[in-house]
């Protein structure tokens, strides 16, 4: 019998002071921050966010 175990990871980054200064065209961000996790060997489940935080699901 095998057994598969996976960890994923839910990362929250937040604005300083909560404010709201990430704009509706975020894709860029999404797309760097997507780059760095490549480049660290993480694969990268989902991103999202809105104007105050991004979460993003990941694992190692």
């Amino acid at each position: 019998m095998t057994t598969y175990t996976q960890i994923l990871y839910q990362i929250v980054f937040s604005t300083k002071n909560h404010q709201k200064t990430l704009t509706p065209d975020r894709e860029d961000l999404f797309k760097y921050i997507w780059g760095i996790l490549k480049n660290k060997n993480c694969h990268l489940y989902r991103i999202g966010g809105v104007e105050d935080h991004i979460h993003i699901i990941t694992h190692y």
